[in-house]
């Protein structure tokens, strides 16, 4: 009859035709199983929080932070919603999604500050832009904003044990920047761009003191000093590189070396 589709004679045959239904049906249950798993319709709000605490212990991220989302949607206001949040945003950290872990740590922190977790919550959002912080090749904004975020906990939160850890991440962001403005200081100094390369490295000096590479500002803005011909300037930058930092290489090559310049 004309018009009727014949499936067995368009697929090549009947055999065919159930071959490919049962490929079909396999692929829908392969989908169905991979499909990220929920705590039971039924669960009460506590059963809820320990499906997902169990699946976050367990390293299952994905499941975790599903079903931390929906024990929040459900029962915002359960004794429960402050862990469930932070362990939300842990979920979030773990699973390499920063900027999300860092907007739920804040909101904990913000919304409520005197929780038992709001320090934990404080900590999480300068982790969280600490791990976005790049190479100093790139541009620092998140190693910045890890400065501010972890200041906020030192300020707020003086007596939290996680004070100590914080202050030990703004010391290596702060090197992070003062090696980041070496850098570009170097770079104009490369190019005999001298007085710009001043200007980077001073601020080396007046934003980030003591930090590490410091020699090597100091020895750098001595030679910039002296090919502009800023002689005062450039005896008063040795004379500091020779009594803060005796012992560096810098100063080694300092005592022995001349003037740039000189023949």
């Amino acid at each position: 009859m004309r018009g009727t589709l014949n499936l067995g004679s368009r697929y090549g045959g009947t055999s065919r035709l159930a071959a490919g239904r049962r490929v079909v049906f396999a692929i829908a249950v392969m989908a169905y199983g991979c499909a990220p798993a929920m705590p039971p319709p039924d669960s009460t709000p506590r059963q809820r929080y320990d499906w997902s605490a169990e699946r976050f212990e367990d390293g299952k991220y994905t499941q975790a932070i599903r079903g931390f989302r929906d024990h929040l949607f459900r029962d915002p206001l359960h004794s429960t919603a402050d862990s469930t949040r932070l362990l939300l945003a842990e979920s979030y950290l773990e699973s390499d999604q920063e900027l999300l872990a860092a907007n739920e740590f804040r909101q904990l922190a913000t919304t409520r500050p005197n929780s038992p977790l709001a320090d934990d919550s404080q900590f999480g959002v300068c982790r969280s832009y600490w791990k976005l912080s790049p190479d100093i090749a790139r541009d620092q904004e998140f190693t910045r904003n890890t400065i501010e975020e972890c200041t906020r906990l030192v300020e707020f939160y003086p007596r939290s044990p996680l004070a100590p850890d914080a202050r030990a991440i703004i010391a290596e962001a702060n090197e992070k920047l003062a090696a980041k403005e070496l850098r570009v200081g170097r770079w104009y100094f490369s190019r005999d761009l001298y007085q710009s390369s001043i200007i980077y490295l001073e601020s080396v000096l007046e934003s980030y003191p003591g930090s590490s590479v410091e020699p090597e500002v100091l020895a750098l803005l001595y030679d910039a000093y002296s090919y502009v011909g800023f002689s005062r300037e450039a005896e008063q930058v040795r004379e500091r590189l020779l009594q803060a930092y005796p012992d560096s290489e810098q100063a080694s090559e300092m005592t022995i070396q001349s003037e740039p310049g000189d023949s």
